[in-house]
């Protein structure tokens, strides 16, 4: 029995140590084992680890920290919230926001200032302990697609032009910029760390079939680098800016593949054969 407890001690260390110190290690949902599940790998797409597992649905996973993680789980006609510490898989259910059920797309938490970012009925909100506020509940359409740029901006996706276009909110100055004008669907975007570059989903190339580009916001350039019959929706940048890892459905079912922005090599990270999608990156 000792050796049992020393080679669990060992192993909780070794985690503590990984994740602390991690670089682009990609939370991702996959119906690998049969259901889905929360799994996690890195930039080769080498499996590190099943977060879930369980009977149940779990989707839409979403770093808190460098050890934890939340996701949703299915499980009868009740959606749950889930908070998991990775070194000791222990898993707490979180509460829903007040007067909001959280179904789809999952909270997004900041690094620092405990911000959660999250979209009720159309609008981007956002809570920091106890206090929420409306973002985008002034603008016209539906708001939806969050995603994090540093810890006072929030990049999203909103409809009230007539069709989809991308904004940026600062939220020390409130401050709205349209980062996208075109009459084709452009959302779910993603700044590059240092803000230059921007990826995002677009059927600008073709009507109707989605795929992930790459704009130069220095000069609003714009680059198809996924260029594929298949769709492409969700991509997300590496820690330093040199890849794009996304989910396409281009080989026949959804899988994860990774993008060099230099050499434009475009790698599969995943090979078998069930749904393997949302990628979240953790380079904090």
């Amino acid at each position: 029995m000792t050796g049992i407890y020393i080679f669990i001690f060992i192993c909780c260390s070794i985690f503590r140590t990984d994740f602390g110190q991690m670089e682009d290690h990609i939370l991702y949902s996959s119906g690998k084992y049969g259901n889905s599940d929360i799994l996690m790998m890195d930039a080769n797409g080498h499996e590190i680890l099943r977060v879930s597992d369980s009977a149940y649905e779990e989707w839409s996973p979403s770093w808190i920290d460098a050890n934890t993680v939340s996701f949703l789980r299915q499980v009868n006609d009740k959606i749950k919230i889930i908070r998991h510490d990775l070194s000791t898989r222990e898993e707490t259910e979180l509460p829903h926001p007040e007067r909001c059920i959280i179904d789809d797309k999952n909270i997004q938490y900041s690094s620092v200032g405990n911000y959660k970012l999250f979209v009720c009925n159309g609008v981007i909100m956002l809570e920091q302990k106890t206090a929420t506020k409306e973002l985008t509940g002034k603008l016209n359409g539906t708001s939806n697609y969050t995603e994090w740029f540093g810890d006072n901006k929030v990049l999203f996706t909103n409809n009230g032009t007539g069709n989809n276009e991308i904004y940026l909110i600062d939220l020390t100055t409130n401050e709205l910029t349209q980062l996208t004008d075109n009459p084709a669907n452009d959302e779910r975007a993603s700044l590059s760390p240092d803000g230059n570059w921007m990826i995002f989903s677009s059927d600008r190339f073709e009507k109707g079939n989605q795929e992930i580009l790459l704009k130069d916001l220095s000069n609003n350039t714009v680059i198809n680098i996924s260029n594929s019959q298949g769709t492409e929706l969700i991509a997300r940048w590496n820690h330093d800016g040199t890849k794009v890892f996304y989910g396409s459905n281009k080989d026949g079912n959804w899988e994860l593949y990774s993008y060099n922005i230099k050499t434009k090599e475009d790698i599969r990270l995943t090979t078998h054969e069930a749904f393997d999608g949302d990628p979240r990156v953790f380079y904090r």
